[in-house]
């Protein structure tokens, strides 16, 4: 299968998985819910988030695995991807065992001291914090596995492993109303089993199909490697502590000046955010693999031209569904909340601003790691974001409204993005007023024609009930219209073509 093909395919695949995996997910946790009552679901749901904050640990040692290994498959080097997996191995496993052991203290001590938790179901709590810490070991210690997958681009393979384990969660749902007593405890225990049963069958499958996975890990240490590894994921994990202490500290800050319904707003604004970015971010995880392989093979034209591509269209799949919301959010809201927290509309509309200039840089950041030069980039771009912090505090200060602090933000992603361009032009040599002309200003052109005609049929017709639905269902279709002619290049278009072409064959047949 051609690169860009595989790219489709497997956009397509991860964008079916997820549409199944979140049906049978909500279902679940209706049923889990019921089962479990308000109470013990919080305690689930308090310990397990305790230990989520880890996660960006997890997900910087996973990009930076992932990347080396792209990287050396497309060198065509397979004694470097054999000798990048078992030093990936020997990394994860102590990464592993000094996370549990933080798990283990930190949580005890919250369960035990802090966190407000009713006497008797103390013991039930670290019985949930064991089970957990258990699932987490086995996760980081089996992310080389994942990562020689993602390298590999079997999206298939990853599709039908999270459907089956979707629906062995429900399956664990439907079970609990077989038990009597105790009821948290055994939810716990068979979340474990599910998640141990899932990697597993990942690493059978892995050691089958891939011969790096079955290299011999200490004859492969190499203390070169490992130095070069933890480097790498070093300074994305400093990258990724810049993001979330950005997000984070905007609740702190917002809680100093206002009470917890801003707060509240703002977690609603996330919420909606991250469903958003779920398609670019889709799209991100099939062209992140072909980027990195095709500086790996020397191919850095093909490489700068994903990347370009990867940039655009993070933005168009972004705006294709933020628009509509933008300017219906009231209804959107009030339709899902009902009681809808003050400045909440304020603050989505805020950060779909921010996400937007963020989803521009997409493939940016992925060349730029393919390349490997991530240190001086990771400081800059981190230390941009950060200074939400003490400037959102200022404008706070001085009596601006609370969503202020996310347009102080979107300002600074401003001044990241030029920070980008150039430091791309430095590595690649690419110029930059190549890439402001054939990305930012052809990307934000076609923004700035549907937003025209959505306003003008808005404001001067006067729209409202069936006609608004209406009026954004044909401005869909238009954006895409406006995309395909004038947001794409003639080679994206020629790409576009032939998928269609493809996909009418396989319908027809």
């Amino acid at each position: 299968m051609k690169g860009t093909d595989r790219v489709l395919f497997n956009t397509a695949i991860t964008y079916a998985k997820a549409i199944v995996t979140s049906i049978v997910s909500l279902y679940a946790t209706r049923l889990i819910l019921n089962s479990l009552g308000a109470a013990d679901f919080g305690i689930y749901n308090v310990v397990g988030g305790m230990i989520a904050m880890l996660s960006f640990l997890n997900a910087a040692m996973t990009t930076s695995t992932q990347r080396y290994l792209s990287y050396s498959l497309g060198t065509g080097s397979f004694d470097k991807v054999k000798t990048i997996f078992g030093n990936s191995i020997i990394i994860h496993f102590f990464l592993a065992l000094i996370v549990v052991i933080l798990i283990e203290v930190v949580g005890v001590y919250l369960i035990k001291k802090q966190l407000v938790i009713a006497p008797e179901k103390v013991q039930t709590a670290l019985w949930i914090l064991h089970f957990l810490a258990i699932s987490t070991f086995f996760t980081i210690i089996t992310v080389p596995y994942n990562a020689v997958i993602n390298a590999h681009e079997n999206m298939t393979f990853l599709a039908v492993l999270g459907i089956v384990e979707a629906f062995l969660k429900l399956v664990v749902a439907f079970s609990l109303s077989f038990f009597v007593d105790n009821r948290l405890f055994f939810y716990g225990l068979l979340i474990m089993l599910c998640t141990i049963f899932r990697i597993t069958i990942k690493c059978i499958y892995s050691k089958k199909k891939y011969e790096e996975c079955n290299t011999k890990v200490l004859k492969s240490y190499e203390p070169k490697e490992i130095k070069e590894l933890t480097s790498f994921a070093s300074w994305n994990l400093f990258g990724t502590l810049c993001a979330l202490g950005r997000n984070q500290g905007v609740s702190v800050i917002l809680n100093l000046f206002y009470t917890t319904i801003v707060n509240a707003a703002y977690g609603i604004a996330s919420q909606i955010n991250s469903q958003l970015m779920f398609f670019s971010q889709t799209l991100m995880s099939a062209l992140r693999p072909q980027i990195m392989k095709s500086e790996g093979a020397k191919n850095r034209s093909r490489m700068i031209k994903l990347a370009l591509t990867a940039n655009k269209l993070s933005f168009f799949l972004f705006t294709l569904f933020a628009i509509p919301l933008f300017f219906e959010m009231p209804l959107v809201l009030k339709f899902w909340l009902k009681d809808v927290p003050n400045y909440s509309v304020e603050f989505c509309r805020a950060i779909i601003l921010l996400t937007m200039m963020n989803q521009i840089n997409m493939g940016l950041m992925s060349a730029v790691q393919a390349i490997g030069e991530i240190k001086v980039y990771q400081i800059v771009a981190g230390s941009v974001q950060l200074l939400t912090l003490p400037l959102g505090f200022v404008v706070l200060k001085l009596g601006y409204e609370p969503y202020s602090i996310i347009l102080i933000s979107f300002g600074l992603e401003v001044i990241s993005t030029v920070f980008r361009m150039f430091y791309f032009k430095y590595l690649t040599g690419f110029s930059v007023k190549t890439y402001f002309i054939s990305v930012i200003f052809t990307s934000f052109s076609c923004l700035f024609i549907i937003l025209v005609v959505i306003w003008f049929f808005k404001t001067v017709l006067n729209l409202s009930g069936v006609y608004i639905i209406a009026l954004h269902g044909l401005a869909f279709i238009l954006y895409g219209i406006i995309i395909y002619f004038v947001g794409l290049s003639k080679d994206e278009k020629q790409v576009a073509k032939g998928f269609i072409t493809k996909l009418k064959l396989k319908l027809k047949k």
